[in-house]
């Protein structure tokens, strides 16, 4: 059956996107402009009342949350190659990477760049902002450290967690700490963003990223 993956231009997407592409997927596409408002529509707010992208349509199964739609878009196509076995300690691994960069680094970023969602007070939000900066700091460096000496986060192989990786050092590039600032998370992206899928993401959403 035919999946359908919701997403808008260099957001919360592109990790699954890519992955759907590695998996040679039978998927449809269906890019949202966020400007417009079409994810506050009332036909997508039915499927995910978040209001939010991405959302992936898998039969009668939605699945809503970047992470979330990764990791079943992965698990549906167990022979891909971007998950470790289950059990296994590069399983752990995977499991850890994911659910640090969704629950860690990437609230911090949007802690940046959205401050008004944790201070609806507007003298507070510098305040917000410049913890934000501290903590991208530590993450930034983390990623950094986890990624000496291996191309990917798990070691030879790369897996859904790169990708989700590249998706949040994509978003970076407009943080004041920027991912491409270190040498090893700017060597795994130009890693991730010369693979063929990943190519093939970026044109379908229109996104462009020059590293430098």
């Amino acid at each position: 059956m035919t999946m359908r993956l919701y997403g808008a231009k260099g957001a919360g997407s592109m990790a699954t996107h890519a992955a759907l592409e590695e998996a040679g997927a039978d998927y449809e596409f269906t890019l949202l402009d966020l400007s417009k408002g079409e994810q506050k529509a009332p036909a997508y707010l039915a499927i995910n009342p978040n209001g939010r992208v991405p959302t992936l349509v898998d039969g009668d199964v939605v699945v809503f949350e970047g992470a979330a739609c990764l990791m079943h878009a992965i698990d549906r196509h167990p022979d891909c190659g971007l998950a470790p076995a289950p059990g296994t300690a590069e399983r752990g691994a995977y499991y850890r990477w994911l659910v640090w960069m969704t629950n860690t680094l990437q609230e911090s970023g949007g802690a940046w760049a959205h401050p008004a969602n944790w201070a609806p007070d507007e003298a507070t939000r510098p305040k917000v902002q410049a913890a934000a900066v501290a903590r991208l700091e530590r993450h930034w460096d983390m990623a950094e450290a986890g990624l000496a000496g291996r191309h990917w986060l798990l070691g030879e192989a790369m897996s859904g967690a790169d990708l989700y990786l590249f998706m949040l050092a994509y978003w970076s590039r407009r943080y004041p700490v920027k991912a491409q600032d270190r040498p090893n998370c700017r060597a795994h992206a130009r890693r991730v963003m010369a693979r063929p899928a990943v190519q093939r993401m970026m044109a379908a959403e229109g996104v462009d990223w020059e590293l430098g």
